[in-house]
């Protein structure tokens, strides 16, 4: 079957968050959805109005359309028209429709076309850059793929989530929550300037992030650090808009980097920074990679905390992460 034949037994449902990547989310829609109407595509368009929006029209989706033709919608031969869930926006509008496909407990595909001011995944996934060719692409794939990411389950808490690029506790968790402070972030990625967002923060970050306890098992052993500054868990090695913090990790393997960093004398702060910007942190005898399927991190101090590059707030927390999957086109 040719891929402009089973592109058109497929009933697009388009989430759009408008202003991910400070607007860049609906100029990429207005290109999308007019190749859908120019080639008679069937398509419905729904658009984020509030933070977290995109749950709930996951949630819609899910109990109106997409769960009556799951598997179905994995199946090349499908008869009938299936549905077929499209996202516009970036790695934080991805995390949350991820995350409520989860909550239903459900591998339901899903196709993306980068919209945001990082963009980590799409690099990660070496998706093109071009909204069009990124959007011909979906429609000539023939059938979704099993994608490795991770998860969460905070024992404090009780909650749990799924991430597929980053979960940082310390310096990275304070750079986001810094760098998605509304004003700043809504002023730079007007320039298109987004990376700049995290690097502006990030001398000030160095700086103020203070060492903190934790232990951390995994692979048999067990790592007790009274001064931890950065602690990064990654899918793969971009953060921030491309800074490569775990270079040697690939998207496509079942495991994941545990990147440590302790802290040190102030003056050794930009040398660190250098390091991580020019990939040379596994020259450094200040960070610590390891290689993992699962592990279980414990801190006994509130932290500030990102994932996938939102803001998590500032807790402590116990946390066994492991690899999971997702499917998308």
């Amino acid at each position: 079957m040719k891929g402009l034949e089973l592109a058109m037994k497929r009933i697009y449902h388009v989430i759009i968050n408008p202003v991910a990547g400070g607007g860049k989310g609906q100029t990429v829609a207005k290109k999308i959805l007019s190749e859908l109407k120019e080639n008679d595509f069937t398509y419905y368009d729904y658009q984020t109005e509030y933070p977290n929006h995109e749950a709930r029209i996951v949630q819609t989706l899910l109990e109106q359309h997409l769960l009556q033709s799951f598997p179905e919608s994995r199946r090349l031969g499908a008869e009938e028209k299936f549905p077929m869930l499209l996202v516009i926006g970036g790695d934080g509008t991805l995390h949350h429709v991820i995350n409520q496909l989860h909550a239903y407990g459900v591998d339901y595909p899903v196709a993306y076309i980068p919209a945001g001011s990082g963009n980590d995944f799409a690099r990660a996934c070496h998706l093109p850059e071009d909204p069009i060719e990124r959007f011909w692409q979906i429609v000539q794939t023939r059938s979704p793929q099993l994608v490795p990411i991770l998860s969460y389950q905070d024992r404090i808490q009780g909650d749990r989530q799924v991430f597929m690029n980053s979960l940082g506790i310390g310096l990275d968790g304070k750079i986001v929550k810094k760098a998605n402070e509304r004003s700043r972030k809504k002023n730079l990625n007007r320039w298109r300037l987004s990376r700049f967002s995290y690097l502006s923060v990030a001398f000030s970050s160095f700086f103020k992030q203070k060492g903190y306890p934790a232990r951390i098992e995994f692979n048999g052993q067990s790592i007790t650090l009274a001064k931890t500054y950065l602690c990064t868990i990654a899918n793969h090695p971009y953060f921030g808009g491309g800074v490569a913090i775990a270079p040697q990790i690939a998207l496509n393997k079942p495991e994941f980097e545990l990147v440590i960093v302790e802290k040190v004398a102030w003056f050794k702060l930009a040398h660190l920074a250098y390091c991580v910007i020019r990939k040379k942190d596994f020259y450094s005898k200040h960070f610590h990679h390891y290689t993992a399927k699962k592990i279980h991190l414990v801190t006994t101090t509130q932290e500030d905390t990102q994932i996938d590059g939102e803001s998590m707030g500032t807790r402590c927390y116990d946390l066994i992460v492991e690899v999971t999957k997702q499917t998308f086109w």
